[in-house]
């Protein structure tokens, strides 16, 4: 974990590092490498719904929620290094429950990929996602928790080949994949391990599973009308070794809609298949208005 925690912050720093040569031009700045960066702090109403095979710790609600973005991003010679960190975290308070989450993501990745021809590029990347507090059943009997930060924690890193057909959407093809599921919590683990005593993929007496596989990732950011953005990424990740499973799949969509300059409306969408966590499709849905504010 302390590993983990080292290399995301380690890129982290790298992300906000900008060199001290001014460019004079487009060519100096292509040599030297230029920086081009975006920051956005939201503070949203929300209204979600789960489906019954959810397994976040969410339930249906109206609640506060915050979100916060940065991209960062190196342009220099033929080479692009992106860098974006997205955290959300949304609560509700309904009455005769306390306080309950709604949203909770922490989403970081970092990609390097240098030009083949005009539409091709290599890549290599590293990617992370978890959550920040404690998901609970409410459906059972105390209420067991069942996910918290790094329970389940992923942490993948791969090789491969990036299509970029224009500047809004993006495949990737990662060959070469390796990724690793952490429950560092023994009672999340206590909590969802099955008959096998196996967690979201790891096995009992372990904190970790090491896995190598294929990935495919793909990315669209537009904006479809006037005021109108959708952005979403589609992953899929086919394991072979240690053993070959089902092919996990995960959307994330958000449609956000400018009402001025600060006021906005969203709307997002998150779908998981993954049978190391149910044998189901999960389904998350929100809407929100709020205040966003862009750096």
């Amino acid at each position: 974990m302390k590993k983990t925690l080292l290399i995301f912050g380690l890129f982290l720093s790298l992300a906000t590092f900008a060199q001290k040569e001014t460019p004079k031009n487009l060519a100096d700045s292509l040599r030297i490498g230029y920086w081009t960066r975006g920051t956005q702090f939201g503070v949203n109403f929300n209204q979600a719904a789960f489906n019954d095979s959810w397994q976040g710790g969410g339930v249906n609600n109206t609640a506060l929620g915050f979100i916060f973005g940065h991209k960062a991003d190196l342009t220099k010679g033929k080479g692009v290094w992106s860098n974006d960190l997205q955290l959300q975290y949304g609560f509700l308070n309904n009455k005769g429950q306390g306080t309950r989450k709604s949203i909770d993501r922490i989403f970081f990745d970092s990609k390097y990929a240098q030009k083949i021809n005009a539409k091709l590029n290599w890549f290599a990347n590293v990617n992370f996602l978890s959550q920040f507090g404690q998901g609970v059943n409410y459906d059972k009997t105390g209420q067991p928790r069942i996910s918290n930060f790094m329970a389940p924690g992923y942490l993948s890193e791969g090789v491969g080949l990036e299509y970029k057909p224009n500047k809004y959407m993006a495949w990737q093809l990662g060959g070469a994949t390796l990724r690793q599921t952490f429950v560092q919590d023994d009672k999340v683990f206590m909590n969802t391990q099955n008959a096998d005593g196996v967690s979201y993929g790891v096995q009992k007496g372990n904190k970790m599973l090491n896995e190598m596989g294929f990935n495919v990732v793909g990315t669209f950011n537009k904006d479809v009308a006037k005021n109108i953005n959708l952005k979403w990424r589609y992953s899929a990740f086919l394991a072979y070794a240690p053993k070959t499973k089902p092919l996990d799949h995960r959307l994330d969509l958000t449609t956000t809609a400018k009402i001025n300059k600060y006021l906005n409306v969203n709307f997002t969408v998150i779908g998981i298949y993954d049978t190391d966590i149910i044998s189901k499709l999960q389904f998350s849905e929100g809407f929100a208005v709020g205040f966003l504010y862009t750096l």
